[in-house]
């Protein structure tokens, strides 16, 4: 069993340095790094959302998210706009700019993607998606379990 889970390990170290860090071509997503690349997939999936739900979503300090916000914002990707309701929230949008970037980016790893299972068996194929989408939901299980365990601790 420990040799199984060790060779899974180091298939998902794999996987993740070749569509991480790394990228497709031996760097990340262009002109970003890939905070800032997952930061784009936040502000494009939850259109206006903050900065702390940035700061929340990958796990970073709120200053943390706002410096990667911030250069976003100078490479033009960006706006932080004031939230109407509460002059204290700062919402995050895509500009057109962001959103074509965001979509070259994406439809390079899809091709890779698409290339890559082409060549697999098929029935592995169909079933990668959902295999992947189960350990991805116990892993954000685990960290939700994290999460409400400090905010516990933190009331006693």
């Amino acid at each position: 069993m420990e040799n199984h889970l060790d060779t899974l390990i180091g298939y998902l170290h794999e996987i993740v340095w070749q569509f991480g860090p790394r990228g497709l071509n031996g760097e990340c997503c262009g002109d970003l790094s890939m905070p800032e690349f997952r930061v784009l997939r936040i502000a494009f999936a939850a259109e206006g959302c903050s900065v702390q739900h940035i700061a929340m979503s990958l796990d970073f300090t709120k200053s943390g998210a706002t410096r990667i916000v911030g250069r976003l914002e100078k490479k033009g990707y960006v706006l932080r706009n004031r939230s109407e309701k509460d002059r204290r929230v700062c919402r995050v949008s895509l500009t057109p700019a962001g959103n074509t970037v965001l979509n070259q980016i994406s439809n390079e790893y899809r091709s890779k993607l698409r290339e890559l299972m082409s060549g697999m068996d098929p029935v592995a194929a169909i079933a990668l998606p959902e295999v992947l989408s189960h350990l991805l939901r116990a892993l954000n299980d685990n960290a939700a379990k994290k999460v409400d365990d400090i905010n516990l601790k933190g009331l006693t």
